[in-house]
Parts: C-alpha cells; sequence; structure tokens
C-alpha cells in the first residue's frame, strides 16, 4: 500500500486539523447532540484517508519490437571538443551532435546508450528503445568547463564501456554490440592511452569517427548556467554584448588560453584515433561536416524480436472507496437539514398579512370591522352634554 496526497502531506495535514476544530469545539460545549459531532469526526477521518489517495503498486508486462542489437556511443566532453574547426568555425561537438542523431535513425527500434569523457566517464543515457529521449540527451551535451579539467585520456571510457556491455549481454546475449567513437584524439595527460583491444571480440560493427584539423581551432570556455552567450557562438553576434568588455556580462565566454596568456589552440591526433579503431577492430573516419555520415558508414540490418518488458509499474487508486461513506453522510447530514427545517417552520408563528382579514384574536378596531385595505372607517363623534 502506498501513499500519495492530494495537496502533499502538508496541506493534507492542515485541512485534517481544520475540519477536526470545526467538529471538536461544538462538540466540547454541547452545541446540539454530541453523537453528531463524534460522527462527523469518524467522517473527517474517512475523509483524511481518501486526500491520501491511498493505491496498491502493480508491476505490469508489455511486448515490444525490438532490433537485436545495442548501439553504444561513447562521446568525447573535453574542452578541447569546444574548438572552432568543423565545417568552418563551427565547434566539434557540433558536428559530433548531427552525426549521432543521423546515425540513430540508421538503427530504428535498436536500444541506444551514450557514454562521455573528460576527466572522467559515465553513463549518461543507459540502453533505451525511445529514441526521443535519445535525442534529448544528444541535444544537452556540453563540453567540460576548463576549470574543472585535470587533463583527460581518450581511452577513459574503456572500462565504462565494458562493464555496461558485460552488464547488458546478460540481459539479452543474443543482441550484438555497435560501438561509436567520436573524439579529436587529443590525450592530455602523460600516460599512454590504454589498448581497448581485450574487449573488441565482443563488438559486432561500429566505427571511430575524428573531429577537428591540422591547423587547429580556439576554444570558448564553456561558461556557467545562464550566463551570456552558448558556446561557438561568434563575438559580435546580435544582443550577445561586447566580447572586448570585461565588465559585459552579456558578452561571450572567454577563448582557453594558454601558458603565455595567448588564446590556446587544440589540433586532431588522428594517430591516436586510428590506434583505437584498430584496437576494436572497425574502421576510422574523419569528418569535417561535407558529408552525410551514411557516406562513409553504413548501418548493418539487425532482425527484430518481439521482447516482453518487465517492471512497469502502475498503481490501483481506492480513494474511491472511503468517497463513498463520505457522500453517504453528506446525504444524511442532508436529511438533518431538513428535518430540522420543517421543525422550525412549525414553531415559528405566523404574522399577519397586509391588506387582508385579520388573523385569529385580532380584534376589529372602534366602528366595526376595517375597511378596506385594513383601514377603520370614519365615525362622527356627538358632543351632546359637553360643557362648552
Amino acid at each position: 500500500m502506498i501513499f500519495d496526497p492530494v495537496f502533499t502531506w502538508f496541506g493534507w495535514g492542515f485541512i485534517v486539523l481544520a475540519l477536526l476544530t470545526v467538529c471538536i469545539i461544538p462538540a466540547i460545549r454541547g452545541d446540539g447532540a454530541r453523537w453528531k459531532w463524534f460522527a462527523r469526526m469518524g467522517v473527517v477521518a474517512v475523509l483524511a484517508l481518501a486526500l491520501a489517495r491511498p493505491g496498491i503498486p502493480i508491476k505490469s508486462s508489455t511486448e515490444e519490437y525490438e532490433a537485436r542489437a545495442d548501439v553504444y556511443f561513447v562521446v568525447d566532453v573535453t574542452t578541447s571538443m569546444a574548438a572552432e574547426d568543423f565545417d568552418g568555425d563551427r565547434t566539434r561537438l557540433d558536428g559530433v551532435k548531427e552525426d549521432m542523431l543521423e546515425l540513430a535513425d540508421a538503427f530504428p527500434g535498436t536500444r541506444m546508450s551514450i557514454i562521455t569523457f573528460a576527466s572522467t566517464a559515465a553513463t549518461v543515457m543507459p540502453l533505451t528503445t525511445d529514441h526521443a529521449a535519445f535525442a534529448s540527451a544528444v541535444d544537452v551535451l556540453d563540453p567540460e568547463s576548463s576549470m574543472n579539467s585535470r587533463g583527460s585520456s581518450i581511452t577513459e571510457a574503456g572500462e565504462e564501456l565494458e562493464k555496461r556491455m558485460s552488464s547488458n549481454d546478460e540481459d539479452r546475449p543474443e543482441n550484438k554490440n555497435v560501438v561509436f567513437y567520436f573524439g579529436d584524439g587529443e590525450q592530455t595527460v602523460s600516460e599512454s592511452p590504454e589498448s581497448w583491444s581485450s574487449f573488441a571480440s565482443r563488438i559486432d560493427s561500429g566505427a571511430v569517427f575524428g573531429y577537428g584539423t591540422e591547423q587547429g581551432g580556439k576554444m570558448r570556455d564553456v561558461q556557467p548556467f545562464g550566463y551570456g552567450s552558448g558556446v561557438g557562438n561568434p563575438g559580435n553576434a546580435p544582443g550577445i554584448g561586447d566580447p572586448d568588455d570585461p565588465d559585459d556580462d552579456q558578452a561571450p565566454p572567454e577563448y582557453v588560453q594558454d601558458r603565455d596568456g595567448n588564446p590556446g589552440i587544440s589540433k586532431i591526433d588522428e594517430g591516436n584515433l586510428r590506434q583505437i579503431a584498430s584496437d576494436l577492430g572497425v574502421d576510422y573516419h574523419h569528418r569535417d561536416g561535407k558529408g552525410a555520415i551514411s557516406s562513409v558508414y553504413k548501418a548493418p540490418k539487425y532482425d527484430q524480436a518481439l521482447v516482453k518488458k518487465d517492471g512497469r509499474v502502475t498503481v490501483d487508486e481506492y480513494y474511491w472507496v472511503p468517497l463513498i461513506l463520505v457522500f453517504a453522510w453528506i446525504a444524511v447530514e442532508l436529511v438533518f437539514g431538513v428535518r430540522e427545517y420543517l421543525r422550525l417552520k412549525a414553531i415559528t408563528p405566523k404574522r399577519p398579512r397586509r391588506g387582508g382579514p385579520p388573523g385569529p384574536g385580532v380584534m376589529p378596531g372602534p366602528g366595526g370591522p376595517p375597511g378596506p385595505g385594513g383601514r377603520v372607517p370614519y365615525q362622527p363623534v356627538s358632543h351632546q352634554g359637553d360643557p362648552r
């Protein structure tokens, strides 16, 4: 049994306490029959139960068609992915997002997951067949701020990827694993990249995609939430502010600087990317925004299977049961009200009607009954015997 109060627990308690107070005070004073007030307190308790919305959780099962493949998107979100050298002056991460969405369309019915890495790796989207949720997760991907960066390895996500594949292989042992890697290959820690060849045999398909140029590009630093414009906006765009004014809160974020105070330049390292592709046993492709990703990678077709999905929890609510008792008592209160009205009406004296005959016990005025309109007719007064 679970409860989900209508007005939160605070509101629920306030309403119940107020109604109980309305019942307790007259009962103490002795206003009316006390048994009625005690009965009303019981009705308030029943209403409190209804407002708490009692329910019983029930697990339900559904069946859906799924492609027999799990697709993993491993995404580099280090500061260097904000470098503005993709398809002109766009950021590398902009290109990654476009390619991820295009690849997702090529895998209908598959489960997809997103693993990001910078200083650390994390699964930001567990495997799901909800492609709309996947698109939303892609949309909010942002590079790491240079303030939080402590250096990164291009193979930081290896352990997280292997752990997720092992866990999901137990759930769907018949599914194939597809791995896509998106990055610039820039290694910013002293250690060499780790080899991913240990789990390459478990990968059915995939590719490594590289972003950036040999000339490199400057990187706008990621700004705090709600500050100025977004990453990669041009400095003189309308409404953004003056990029040369350090006091202008609407100015775009500054470029990341090197140790000499000059704008830092990030360059692609295709040698590292090719090594990752070799370890995984997949192809490497450089992406510059000049063509669709379908021109370099053809998604394989996977069989569809009807999969039973358990664990979806629904709640059967039973607030209506105590409400039946509450409405029944309201009907009883209406009966009490009608009876009291009739009793008061019977003992209330009737008032004489204006313009009509007098009611019982009303004596006519001098000279006879009242005339029309209830007025007593004029009677002349005799003055015989008047000493005047």
